[in-house]
């Protein structure tokens, strides 16, 4: 097994513990605490699970299967979270501060996004990438924002719903993208157009000065160079090595919606 094909378990914090929870009704739940403790009170749902009873879960959960282990105070549920990630499950969660702050993070009422409730759908898309509920504009993971990280996945659904909630359309990452180029990558028509009318940024320019019309271009993309066009984007910008987007076509059709530009 190689360790690019192992995807790495995730730490969460109580209360976007209790959110994934909450939001996914197939998640497998465990408790890795001593027996008598399980016994004694365990959350509901939850499963005793041990060191020789690992392998008997192994073989028996789809490896897609969302899987959470909590056990005192949050460091033997990740030897466990790590035992699922070296078998290939995708998405394992281990609890920091263990049962007893989700037992009381469960308690509270559910997380609100930016005030007004959020899908399941959505709740769980945050959970499963650690953004913060109660801030949808707050970057992880590469600098991404959760707009982002829907453009990017082309989850047109889970990133209407985030413009529904009033969040930055003009957010950078890490490399200086913008969620409008990241729905370009995901070949998203309907959703590039959503961020278009969302007044997204369309001559952003990220650190290598190229622009999503640059990139829709060299990437042979000509739907969505089409529709940054007819938005407005301008074809004769210069990224840093001094090259405009119809220099950069990589297809026939790319050039022809380009064509007038070239002179």
């Amino acid at each position: 097994m190689s360790s690019a094909e192992r995807f790495p378990y995730q730490c969460l914090c109580a209360p976007d513990a209790a959110v994934l929870i909450r939001s996914e009704p197939g998640l497998a739940l465990f408790d890795v605490r001593d027996a008598h403790s399980y016994r004694q009170e365990h959350l509901e749902g939850a499963m005793h699970l041990s060191e020789d009873r690992v392998a008997v879960w192994l073989d028996r959960l789809a490896k897609d299967a969302p899987v959470l282990i909590y056990c005192y105070h949050g460091n033997a549920s990740r030897t466990f979270a790590q035992m699922f990630s070296d078998f290939r499950f995708r998405r394992v969660y281990s609890v920091d501060g263990g049962y007893r702050p989700l037992a009381t993070a469960l308690l509270e009422p559910s997380a609100n996004v930016s005030g007004t409730t959020g899908s399941p759908e959505l709740l769980a898309f945050l959970a499963e990438w650690q953004f913060d509920p109660a801030n949808l504009d707050a970057p992880r993971l590469h600098g991404l924002t959760p707009l982002m990280r829907a453009a990017l996945q082309g989850q047109r659904a889970l990133a209407r719903e985030l413009l529904g909630f009033g969040v930055d359309v003009h957010a950078r990452n890490d490399d200086g993208n913008t969620a409008l180029w990241l729905a370009c990558v995901s070949r998203d028509a309907g959703l590039l157009q959503d961020l278009i009318d969302a007044g997204a940024e369309l001559d952003n320019r990220n650190d290598a000065g190229a622009t999503a019309l640059m990139y829709t271009a060299s990437s042979d993309r000509p739907q969505l160079l089409q529709l940054l066009l007819e938005a407005g984007a301008d074809p004769q910008l210069k990224n840093f090595d001094d090259m405009r987007a119809v220099e950069l076509a990589a297809s026939v059709a790319c050039l022809k919606l380009l064509r007038h530009t070239a002179a």
